[in-house]
């Protein structure tokens, strides 16, 4: 970060005369304090120079977090070939989800502003990989990327253009992959902690269109937060909803079950097709159906293959259509096998009712074996405890990190040679840090009722100096000598130097909430400062001639 003194006069947007609004919400302080501008661009903001600082900081301390502990940072494109991500299946996945941005080049080349870096990655180690010799490589990235969300919103907690911190692991197998995930996590968990966001917890999560292999979500609790998870009311387990083990909420009058088709890619590459039998009004979780069939993948099966597969159209088929159809595997959810009468559906005409699964003259007997295959959600029994029930929580996922195996690396044919000479394919993993949206959550965390309060090392500076009778020019003269020691100690400035009332200036202060601000006055040496801690509102008298350290400023 930029260590040159920032003067409040010279600031842009100017910083005006009772400007903002303690009371007001976070996302309103960090617009009219002047960290970030709205565009005309739906999810598209500016930083501007206050908030360019905080950025800038937050990625610098992901970085170190990374480089400490042995990964090596490099910088690959956001613009990407079609030809790579072809490579991996995901142009035709994220063009039907309608995340991607593309873009085509004067000689009609189709490319992507990449919302995540797994190919790449992939690619550029592909370059130079040869032997087992070369294993594990660790690289850890930070770059702007895009995503063509359906509906950004909560300022930068989920925009189309965003900054993240990654870091991509190649190893020679399983278990040393696993070793690389628990350097991520703890790579992620130490850069959050330097940001600030110290109420940070773990949770085990759905990798969506990153990963098929397990994944881990660092959040933090949130009101502002865009994401839920579940949270047992007894024993406190809590995760994902679509990963964390669940009882179906108790069933209403009436039940009906709903039965879902699926294509499931297997680990050699072959596919089969599985239905889920579920009570309505519950949702079925991809992942835990992975996780129950050891599928590598699973999508719905398109609608328009069902009457050929199942002969019946979508919405209209029964457990009995699917245990009677050849090549199909039928899986039923707890909340449906647990039943003891319920209604199917009867085609076009409706619904039948008064079906249990010991079957009527027209419906032999099943006998469902129920899986845990649902989304927990408000109401669902603890699958951990098998007491409590979940609520639903507000959360920011603020990072995450996937176990992806050999998902990237063998349709982009990654090879080494093993001991033995013989080709074989890395294992990888990866971890992600939302660095704008830890930006708004570390002020949206730390804020109290005077405003924002950043934690030591974050904020657009370490120092708030309050120059009294700045339109003296002795005090600005005075101010100026001090910025310049201060900087010399490595510790950055914001010099407040409008010629404005004290009362105004330590408004403003209190407001910015950089962790220390310091009053010079004409009534006082020109040594002498008072050192006021946001934090506590503390304030003590320093005398810089006999301070040579910089201990004063760095601690609440």
């Amino acid at each position: 970060m930029s260590t040159v003194p920032l003067y409040a006069s010279r600031l842009w947007p100017p910083v005006r005369p009772r400007t903002g609004d303690a009371c007001a919400s976070t996302l309103d302080l960090l617009h009219t304090l002047g960290l970030i501008a709205r565009t005309d661009a739906t999810g598209v903001h500016t930083l501007l120079p206050l908030g360019v600082r905080v950025h800038d900081r937050l990625t610098a301390i992901a970085r170190h977090a990374f480089e400490e502990r042995g990964a090596l940072t490099f910088a690959p494109p956001t613009l990407q070939s079609r030809t790579l991500w072809e490579q991996t299946g995901r142009w035709d996945v994220y063009r039907r989800e309608g995340a991607l941005l593309t873009v085509a080049s004067s000689s009609g080349e189709e490319m992507c502003l990449a919302p995540t870096s797994e190919e790449i990655a992939a690619a550029t180690v592909r370059k130079h990989l040869r032997s087992h010799r070369d294993l594990p490589v660790r690289l850890s990235l930070s770059t702007t990327k895009f995503r063509d969300e359906l509906s950004p919103r909560g300022g930068l907690m989920r925009g189309r253009e965003f900054t993240m911190a990654d870091a991509y692991t190649f190893d020679t197998g399983p278990d040393t992959m696993r070793e690389s995930v628990a350097f991520l996590n703890d790579a992620v968990a130490a850069a959050l902690t330097g940001m600030g966001l110290t109420g940070t917890f773990t949770a085990p999560a759905d990798g969506g269109s990153i990963s098929a292999g397990p994944s881990t979500e660092h959040l933090v609790l949130a009101d502002s937060g865009q994401g839920t998870i579940v949270a047992c009311t007894h024993c406190g387990n809590r995760g994902d909803g679509a990963v964390v083990a669940a009882g179906p909420p108790p069933p209403g009058p009436d039940p009906v079950v709903n039965v879902i088709a699926f294509t499931l890619t297997l680990p050699d590459g072959t596919t089969q097709t599985a239905t889920v039998a579920i009570r309505s009004g519950l949702h079925v979780s991809p992942r835990k159906i992975a996780a129950a069939t050891g599928a590598a993948r699973v999508d719905l099966l398109d609608p328009d293959h069902l009457p050929h597969l199942l002969g019946k159209k979508a919405g209209t088929l029964t457990p009995w259509d699917a245990a009677g159809a050849t090549g199909v595997l039928p899986l039923y959810d707890l909340s449906a096998a647990e039943l003891e009468t319920f209604g199917i559906s009867d085609g076009d005409t409706g619904l039948r009712t008064g079906i249990s699964w010991s079957g009527t003259r027209s419906l032999p007997a099943l006998h469902p074996g129920g899986a845990d295959l649902h989304h927990a959600i408000e109401g669902s029994a603890c699958g951990a405890c098998r007491q409590g029930r979940y609520n639903v929580l507000r959360a920011v996922e603020v990072a995450h990190v996937f176990e992806l195996g050999t998902q990237y690396t063998t349709p982009m044919n990654l090879r080494y040679n093993d001991p033995d000479g013989r080709p074989t394919t890395p294992w990888m993993a990866c971890s992600g840090i939302g660095i704008t949206r830890c930006l708004q959550t570390a002020a949206e965390l730390n804020r109290d009722r005077h405003g924002l309060r950043w934690t030591p090392g974050t904020g657009p500076a370490d120092m708030h100096l309050v120059v009294l009778r700045a339109d003296q020019s002795d005090m600005r003269d005075r101010a100026d000598r001090l910025a310049r020691d201060l900087t010399a100690r490595r510790i950055s400035v914001l010099v407040d130097d409008r010629p404005l009332p004290a009362g105004d200036k330590l408004r403003y202060a209190r407001l910015l909430g950089l962790p220390h601000a310091a009053v010079l006055s004409p009534d006082r040496p020109d040594t002498q400062i008072e050192v006021i801690a946001r934090s506590t509102g503390r304030t003590t008298r320093t005398d810089l001639s006999h301070s040579a350290d910089r201990t004063p400023f760095t601690h609440p």
